[in-house]
Parts: structure tokens; sequence; C-alpha cells
């Protein structure tokens, strides 16, 4: 007669191991997705660090030196870096726009609003803030360049060439191609 009690109290201890394995990986899952988003913005900090590092090592070159900036720090899921001029304004050309939107379409109204940033990563609404627009020091676009100018980061990496310039008697660092 005992035996019978102990066949009814078996489906409960399954159902509450199925529900402990459930949790367990809900969780697991949930954690490792915090730690690759934690993961990609680092890498998205260390571009712009290296970046900036890179753009004071130029500055300080003699006037029209140049030096190729190449980095694979940034995750795929960024698809291009945008250098903005906000005394050039931006582009009122429809083409030019429609560029900017098949960028990304938030990308026109965040140079818009900047007050002063000069980097953008596209697209914008990737990562939290302070993502994704960022000033650098001394980073200027050159008279006569595209204005925002963009660079697709592919597979491999991102390729920027910096130099240095006189505009007005002070030395700034220009993007170009």
């Amino acid at each position: 007669m005992r035996k019978r009690g102990q066949l009814l109290g078996m489906p409960l201890v399954y159902i509450a191991m199925a529900l402990f394995m459930a949790l367990v990986l809900y969780f697991g899952f949930n954690s490792l997705a915090k730690i690759n988003k934690a993961k990609e913005i680092t890498e998205v900090s260390k571009f712009v660090l290296d970046f900036e590092n890179e753009v004071e090592v130029v500055y300080n070159y003699d006037i029209g030196s140049a030096k190729r900036f190449r980095s694979a720090a940034l995750p795929q899921k960024v698809t291009h870096v945008c250098f903005y001029d906000k005394a050039k304004g931006l582009p009122v050309l429809q083409g030019e726009i429609n560029e900017l939107n098949l960028i990304d379409p938030e990308l026109y109204y965040y140079m818009d609003t900047s007050l002063k940033e000069n980097l953008f990563l596209a697209p914008v609404g990737i990562y939290n803030a302070p993502y994704p627009d960022y000033y650098i020091e001394n980073l200027k676009l050159k008279d006569g360049s595209k204005n925002p100018l963009c660079f697709k980061n592919t597979r491999s990496d991102v390729e920027i060439i910096l130099e240095t310039y006189l505009e007005d008697k002070e030395i700034f660092v220009g993007v170009r191609e």
C-alpha cells in the first residue's frame, strides 16, 4: 500500500525539476545577452578612445602630414562612422539627405540637434546614452570636403586618413578617404 503514495509524488518532482531547469536557462541566456551588449559597448568605447588618441598624435605632426588610422574595434552592428562640422551646416539637397536616410533615418536629426559633437556612429539607436555621438578635440572637416563625411564599417575594419592642416592660423586634424 505504501508504494501507491510514492508514485503520486514523482510527477511533482519532475514538474519542479522542469521549472528549475527553465529558470536556469532563462537567466543564463539573459545574462549572456547582457554580457554580449557590454562587450559591444566596450568595443565602441575602445574605437573612440583609439581614434581620439590618434587625432592627438597627428595634431602634433607638421602641417600637411597625414597618417592612416585603421581599427577593427567596432562591432558589426555599427555600419558607418560619420564626421560632421556644425559650422558648415547640414546638406539641403534632397539627394544628400536621402543618402543620410539610407545610412540611418535618425542620423540627420542627431546631427541637426548636436551642439558640438563631430563624430557619429550609425545606426544611432543601437546603444543607450551617451552613444552614438562624440566630440573629438582638434578634429574639423577640411573646407571642400563632404559634410557629413561617412565611412562604411566593413567586415574587417574602418580605414580613415587623418591629416593636419592650417585654417585661420589654427591647426586642425581633418579626415579623408
